[in-house]
């Protein structure tokens, strides 16, 4: 059963899209408007941004935006079924948009309707087959159910549809932490964390990357010990994730005291050298080929130290970004010039 409260946060990220969605369709005064309804949501003044949104579609009935703004503002309000009612001739039409049907489905879930919001997703998916928008909504409708093979389909085909949308990577992320599969939990926390600058998303990340870490060098519970003695037995490296395990692996001894900001480094460079000797040929896959771009340029440590540093320790990494505030500057800079663009032909699991 879906609370409003997880509801909301299901739907969070909504009004920020929806503004940077189409204020350049709107008039100037009527953008202005929109605007300062936005910063009275921000407020919690919900009655003066719903007088706002109002007055505005009296003067553009048919823009989709200031209607998705104002449901999304009863929405919050606690006016559901008020909600609902603005929402539904819009998700009907022909011109809803993604964040229509987020936000329609999100209404019905907060009402209990859950069929009717998997078939809104549903329906959202079939006219924007690649919105990793809403593959990550029914992603995340699935697993407030507790349906969490379903959840995960969706999260993995939002990443083949839409490589480039954060959310999916860390959802998906969280479930194979929490499923013991720490090879695609590091990979894809990490893909995360640079496609995503959410402030309230990145500190849990970064925890999430080095919690990983640990757990790829941790035993599973049905891991073998190598076989004693004489053994010819060789590991399987047959899989992209086989070949990443075996080869951050080797280097294994690195650990002798601990995982810190300085050995993962280590652990780190060694196995891109590694990986580029070896792998790269048969696995090209653009997190490894960014982290050799940064390498490259010398940019590799700085960039580090921005994954794990602040979650390691705070006090050092200020001390670490004091003492080397130049190289970090130009790291920020190279960083927002040169994104990572993951790609569809990337591994998958």
């Amino acid at each position: 059963m879906m609370t409003k409260k997880i509801l909301l946060a299901f739907g969070f990220c909504i009004i920020i899209q929806s503004y940077s969605f189409a204020q350049s369709n709107l008039p100037i005064e009527l953008q202005k408007m929109q605007e300062n309804a936005k910063v009275s949501l921000g407020q919690g003044d919900y009655a003066n941004s719903i007088m706002l949104l109002n007055q505005a579609i009296r003067q553009m009935p048919n823009d989709v935006s200031l209607r998705r703004d104002l449901s999304y503002t009863y929405y919050l309000s606690g006016k559901v079924k008020k909600a609902k009612e603005v929402i539904d001739p819009v998700v009907s039409s022909e011109f809803a948009d993604e964040l229509t049907f987020q936000l329609a489905a999100a209404i019905e879930g907060s009402l209990d309707n859950y069929a009717k919001s998997k078939k809104i997703l549903k329906n959202g998916i079939k006219k924007f087959p690649h919105s990793g928008l809403l593959y990550n909504s029914q992603g995340n409708l699935y697993s407030k159910n507790k349906s969490d093979k379903s959840a995960m389909a969706s999260w993995t085909k939002g990443i083949e549809k839409d490589p480039t949308y954060a959310q999916n990577y860390s959802q998906a992320a969280k479930q194979y932490f929490n499923d013991g599969n720490a090879v695609w939990a590091v990979l894809y926390t990490e893909i995360a964390l640079n496609l995503d600058d959410n402030p309230t998303r990145v500190p849990e990340m970064k925890k999430l990357l080095a919690e990983s870490y640990q757990l790829l060098f941790s035993p599973g519970k049905n891991e073998k010990l190598p076989e004693f003695y004489g053994s010819s037995s060789k590991s399987n490296n047959n899989s992209f994730a086989a070949a990443f395990r075996s080869t951050i692996l080797q280097n294994a001894t690195l650990l002798s005291k601990g995982f810190d900001v300085e050995t993962l480094i280590m652990l780190r460079t060694r196995f891109l050298l590694s990986w580029q000797n070896n792998y790269a040929n048969q696995y090209p896959f653009t997190l490894f080929t960014y982290q050799q771009k940064l390498l490259q340029n010398g940019y590799f440590d700085a960039y580090n130290q921005w994954l794990f540093g602040s979650y390691s320790s705070s006090q050092a990494f200020s001390a670490w970004v004091q003492k080397h505030s130049k190289l970090y500057k130009d790291f920020e800079v190279w960083k927002k010039n040169n994104p990572l663009q993951p790609a569809s032909f990337d591994p998958k699991p």
